[in-house]
């Protein structure tokens, strides 16, 4: 294949991708409408055009391709994320574990409102048993699991030393081939770039990346 052929076969999927999210996201909307994050989607997408990548992006391309068993995700919110990410599995009953840590104090979010997202895009009746909800700080919650993850989110405070504090907590969390994936990197998103770098220091077991596009999404891949 060319070139020129696999460039347009790789805008092809990322309109694809982002038309495939921006679906799920409008269904969540009919069920949610308080919730503006669809909205939000729409400028970063129509502000960067084919060049669009986020998270969401990164979660549905790590389903397709990887098909993570357990996953982790400090800063749930309305569960926008982890409901589209559930969507993409061809097979939900792979999945062994999802843990859900909030604070959920808005007065909007809620782990019900979570449950709510997950059952509109029909993945909750699959997974029941499987899912954890974590009503807390996660820099006292976190440090309390076990086990491994072979996805994990860290989109919770976002405060600068707050947020290095979650990254450096799910470090041991991440199981060998998995990822940690980080938002708001750009400064469309929280400007915590910073933070990002900061927090690549001395980890030499891991292999990372950073797309600047939307809010900014960074990832780290720990060597198997």
């Amino acid at each position: 294949m060319s070139k020129l052929k696999k460039e347009k076969k790789l805008e092809m999927s990322n309109e694809l991708l982002t038309a495939y999210i921006l679906n799920n996201l409008r269904i969540m909307k009919a069920k949610n409408p308080g919730d503006t994050y669809y909205e939000e989607y729409l400028k970063h997408t129509e502000r960067e055009g084919d060049k669009f990548f986020d998270q969401y992006c990164l979660a549905v391309g790590q389903v397709l391709y990887k098909q993570p068993k357990s996953i982790l995700e400090i800063g749930v919110r309305t569960g926008t994320c982890i409901s589209n990410m559930l969507s993409a599995y061809k097979d939900l009953s792979v999945i062994e574990r999802v843990v859900l840590c909030d604070i959920w104090n808005d007065g909007f979010a809620s782990p019900e409102i979570v449950k709510l997202n997950m059952r509109a895009l029909n993945v909750f009746q699959d997974i029941i048993g499987k899912v954890e909800f974590i009503t807390g700080d996660s820099k006292i919650e976190i440090p309390k699991l076990t086990g491994f993850f072979d996805y994990i989110l860290v989109d919770g405070d976002h405060d600068k030393a707050a947020a290095l504090v979650d990254l450096e907590n799910v470090v041991r969390l991440c199981a060998p081939g998995g990822i940690i994936v980080f938002d708001d990197i750009s400064p469309y998103g929280c400007a915590l770039k910073d933070v990002w770098d900061k927090f690549k220091e001395g980890k030499s077991g891991y292999t990372f990346g950073e797309d600047m596009a939307g809010k900014g999404t960074a990832w780290a891949i720990k060597n198997g």
